[in-house]
């Protein structure tokens, strides 16, 4: 489904083939993309609220500072970036954001069971931090604070609080789980099917979990 837009804005938000929200920019000047976004915020705020989004960058280059500067927009309106969908020459610029790409390729035929080969170990993620792994399973061994983000192509498995912000099989690995010890997450993902913490059942709070995706739909069972 495609938001209701005018030709003339500096931007288009989609539904795309991933349940993530789709930034289309038609438009470089930050300012003119702010004002854009602030405006659709006020007329679907329970839609866009807290809402993973993947950014489709123009086909004309930008530079590494302007692409910092855009990600920071967004987050402070309260997006999450969960990845790029870039031409390939610019490649380069995903890995200095540390955000993961979501090709043409990607979108339309999902890795339904990608070998996870390159699991990342951490220890605590903290408040503002983010962890990506675009290669395998992420394993924390302490918490993941609250505003921090923890993004797996495959599994996320956390041996503490989940507090933040958990996205698996963020390259459409829909066998992708998500395990914590305590469940108090501000996001939870996989495969793009995501809820906020105003979705999350209640009754699943501050007990050991695991989330997984059945039928496009997650499933959370406490252990």
């Amino acid at each position: 489904m495609e938001h209701a837009q005018n030709a003339q804005t500096a931007l288009r938000l989609k539904a795309s083939l991933h349940p993530f929200t789709l930034l289309e920019l038609n438009s470089l000047d930050l300012a003119v993309i702010e004002a854009d976004l602030s405006q659709r915020l006020k007329q679907a705020p329970e839609l866009l609220k807290n809402a993973p989004i993947v950014v489709a960058l123009p086909q004309q280059p930008v530079s590494l500072d302007w692409a910092q500067n855009l990600m920071q927009c967004l987050r402070s309106l309260g997006f999450i970036p969960v990845g790029l969908r870039i031409e390939q020459a610019h490649n380069a610029l995903a890995e200095h954001l540390n955000l993961p790409i979501f090709s043409e390729t990607t979108r339309k035929k999902p890795t339904q069971t990608p070998v996870s080969t390159s699991p990342k170990v951490v220890q605590t993620v903290r408040s503002g931090q983010q962890v990506v792994n675009s290669d395998g399973d992420v394993i924390v061994l302490g918490n993941v604070g609250q505003g921090a983000e923890v993004l797996a192509s495959g599994s996320i498995h956390i041996h503490g609080n989940l507090y933040g912000r958990a996205l698996a099989g963020i390259n459409g690995n829909e066998q992708a789980c998500i395990s914590c010890q305590s469940f108090q997450s501000e996001l939870i993902a996989i495969s793009g099917q995501y809820l906020v913490s105003d979705d999350l059942p209640q009754e699943y709070w501050q007990k050991v979990c695991y989330i997984s995706l059945n039928d496009e739909r997650l499933n959370i069972k406490s252990i």
